[in-house]
């Protein structure tokens, strides 16, 4: 079947959720289950969870915040969930969001040269060849990729990680990132092929379409108020929308099933699949399922539409 990938909810969930979603995921052919990270939930914890319920789905993060945790500490505990799964630990990493970190104090300089430190970084710790090492500890070799909404952290995606994790990108947009992702390969001397181009696309899967609707900008329309996201919102073509929000309106009066439907997966299951193939065409390697409920489901209700609607 095509790669397709999936991961549990943004908003954190129990431990036997996690249990029974990769496990939904696994059995549904998914090629992995990743984990969000919004505190006080970690993702590398769940990765582990994941890893210790499954058998050969590969599991990891979507994305794990590199301003929480030193390179090292997040490289170890990366190891130990590869020694755990077996080889099938998916390290992904990003930057946050200046609102989210501002909470913890953090401050986030210039992200893009901080996630190309924290990259190099983590790899000499995983490798051995970190000079502050004095033990080798030797593991499979796990693939590092990184998010990325914009050109900087595209190109440097091409540069230095095995693949990009993009969100909320229309076809068109995620065309303009892999550009970007090829030119940083070509700079640093790798074969652009080399990076797998993945993108978090939203799901809700209803034969309610109006309801499908609902539920969907209900949940994202909390993003448009991210400065990160409505640089991206602007990228992909909505910059009239964005410029009302940052004007005071509220963004689920401004979100238009125009603007729902050329980022998100929603309404009827045959429709949501013809829309994922759009996606695949514009170069998205490995779809990443977001999913969520269409009114009131539970966690392991949604995973199981889910599977039953992308999986083989």
């Amino acid at each position: 079947m095509p790669r397709i990938a999936t991961i549990s909810p943004v908003w954190g969930c129990s431990v036997a959720d996690l249990r029974a979603l990769a496990q939904e995921a696994e059995a549904g052919g998914f090629e992995a289950i990743l984990s969000p990270e919004v505190p006080p939930y970690n993702g590398l914890s769940n990765a582990q969870v994941f890893a210790e319920a499954t058998k050969k789905i590969k599991v990891g993060t979507w994305i794990t915040n590199i301003y929480m945790r030193q390179a090292m500490i997040t490289a170890a505990t990366a190891m130990t969930i590869q020694e755990l799964s077996g080889g099938r630990m998916v390290l992904g990493l990003g930057v946050s969001h200046k609102p989210v970190n501002d909470k913890y104090g953090i401050e986030m300089g210039e992200p893009v040269e901080k996630m190309r430190n924290y990259v190099k970084s983590v790899r000499s710790f995983i490798d051995g060849t970190a000079p502050e090492l004095t033990l080798k500890r030797e593991v499979p070799k796990i693939p590092v990729y990184i998010a990325g909404l914009t050109k900087g952290a595209a190109k440097l995606a091409g540069e230095v990680a095995d693949g990009i994790m993009p969100y909320l990108s229309t076809p068109d947009y995620i065309k303009t990132l892999a550009g970007y992702v090829a030119e940083g390969a070509k700079a640093a001397g790798r074969d652009p092929k080399d990076v797998d181009i993945t993108l978090g696309i939203p799901s809700v899967v209803s034969d309610d379409l109006e309801l499908a609707r609902k539920s969907a900008k209900r949940g994202l329309s909390g993003y448009l108020r991210f400065p990160f996201y409505q640089r991206l919102m602007t990228n992909n073509g909505y910059g009239e929308a964005i410029d009302k929000i940052k004007s005071g309106t509220d963004p689920m009066e401004v979100f238009t099933d125009e603007m729902l439907d050329s980022v998100a997966l929603v309404g009827p299951a045959d429709r949501c699949r013809a829309r994922l193939e759009e996606y695949r065409k514009a170069g998205v390697a490995l779809p990443i399922i977001v999913p969520s409920p269409a009114g009131k489901q539970s966690n392991v209700e949604v995973m199981k539409i889910t599977a039953a609607t992308y999986g083989g």
